[in-house]
């Protein structure tokens, strides 16, 4: 892979603007732990600006395959995999694309909150700038502090409590401030893994509100088991399956509203249903 030197950004001068949001194309992907094939030739169109679910019983690959989508993946010392991820058209993994400009352009936010604890809720927000190369001025901090909480729907509950720690957040405001914080670095595509499965109903409101909200800007990947949700927020969806002791595969994807009432495969209607999983 060609190694290029990562661009320090500057807000004063800024480089060229990104597209407000990117594709992610999935071809003939597979996925193993060792010895052990998790996933099976995945092909997957994830559309600019649109919110794609990725549904299926536990077990069947579907967090696998949203951490391949930002080489989260290889990470882990056993793992391989073969295939292609494209981001607007380059293999993020063979391409040019270096992985810390590719993880800024593809944020995650993850099952359960993490935002840093000792850290403010200001601090919170900004926390990725640092790593991603980006300078800001003071002025500029504050304002982008206030625009992402504004764009994660939590500027109203915090807007006087910026000096409080971000783990004296409720679980819902947390897992909010998490999404502020990865809006901080202007991603393109925003992974959700199963963001509100630890979320009371209110909070869970509150979070598909917000995808809602910045789906126009971002596309979004999100990976969920309430079949209600996945139904609500995205435009499109995949339903992943494995047998037992085979990997999972793609069963079907498309459009959430014909998946939903009116699939191809009569396996994705029970699952939708709640008769299996």
């Amino acid at each position: 892979m060609t190694t290029i030197e990562h661009e320090v950004l500057d807000l004063n001068n800024p480089a060229p603007e990104l597209p407000p949001s990117s594709s992610l194309t999935a071809r003939g992907v597979s996925a193993w732990f060792g010895d052990h094939k998790v996933l099976e030739r995945v092909n997957l169109d994830m559309p600019a600006g649109e919110v794609t679910a990725l549904i299926g019983p536990s077990g069947c690959g579907k967090s696998t395959f949203l951490r391949i989508l930002n080489r989260m993946h290889e990470l882990v010392p056993s793992a391989t995999l073969s295939g292609t991820i494209a981001l607007d058209g380059d293999d993020i993994y063979r391409g040019d694309i270096p992985v810390t400009e590719m993880r800024r352009r593809i944020g995650m936010v993850f099952q359960k909150p993490n935002p840093f604890p000792a850290m403010t809720v200001s601090e919170n927000v900004i926390a990725g700038l640092k790593l991603s190369g980006v300078k800001a001025t003071k002025s500029d901090r504050r304002d982008l502090v206030e625009s992402c909480l504004q764009r994660a729907g939590l500027w109203n509950e915090v807007k006087n409590r910026l000096g409080a720690a971000g783990g004296a957040l409720s679980g819902g405001q947390q897992q909010r401030l998490c999404i502020a914080r990865a809006l901080a670095v202007k991603p393109s595509v925003l992974l959700m893994d199963e963001p509100c499965s630890a979320l009371d109903p209110t909070s869970t409101r509150r979070i598909e509100e917000t995808i809602a909200e910045i789906a126009h800007e971002v596309t979004i990947v999100i990976v969920t088991h309430n079949m209600q949700q996945a139904h609500r927020v995205s435009n499109t969806a995949a339903f992943f399956l494995a047998g037992e002791g085979e990997p999972g595969h793609i069963v079907e994807s498309g459009d959430t509203e014909t998946l939903f009432t009116n699939p191809a495969d009569p396996r994705t209607l029970d699952y939708v249903n709640g008769r299996f999983g």
